[in-house]
């Protein structure tokens, strides 16, 4: 019996870390990783930029690996009103300032992502890659 929960935890163990660093088992290595901050928790986020279908062009990918840039506060004062527009009061009362802003950066840079790609001729109903990404942060002060 011992034995078997000792197992058990083990296994549960695993598999919670595997659920934890998803997108690198299945991506590989981030093609891009940040610490900032949101409403005063550290956060990490990663991004990953994938093929959708093959053939997909080298110049597609050097679009979208250079716009893997620098977040703007103008941008991500945009992404942030736009997430707070998207939301009904249920959702906006159950979410923590903290996840608002951490999910609005990471919006930012995957928007920034597909507007150079379609500004290069990629547009998004033609999508050839998609941006991947996960986040945590640490509790606010």
């Amino acid at each position: 019996m011992r034995r078997r929960r000792l197992v058990s935890l083990v296994g549960i163990a695993c598999l919670a870390g595997g659920l934890m660093t998803g997108c690198a088992l299945i991506h590989g290595p981030a093609d891009r990783v940040d610490a900032f901050v949101a409403a005063g928790a550290e956060c990490e986020g990663s991004w990953w930029i994938g093929d959708l279908r093959e053939g997909t062009s080298d110049e597609a990918r050097v679009v979208a690996e250079a716009a893997r840039a620098e977040v703007w506060p103008e941008a991500f004062a945009a992404t942030l009103s736009l997430l707070d527009l998207s939301m009904n009061d249920h959702e906006l009362q159950s979410t923590s300032a903290v996840d608002l802003e951490r999910e609005a950066y990471m919006l930012t840079v995957k928007f920034h992502v597909m507007d150079e790609l379609e500004a290069a001729g990629f547009p998004d109903s033609d999508r050839v890659l998609e941006v991947w990404s996960e986040s945590s942060c640490s509790a606010a002060p």
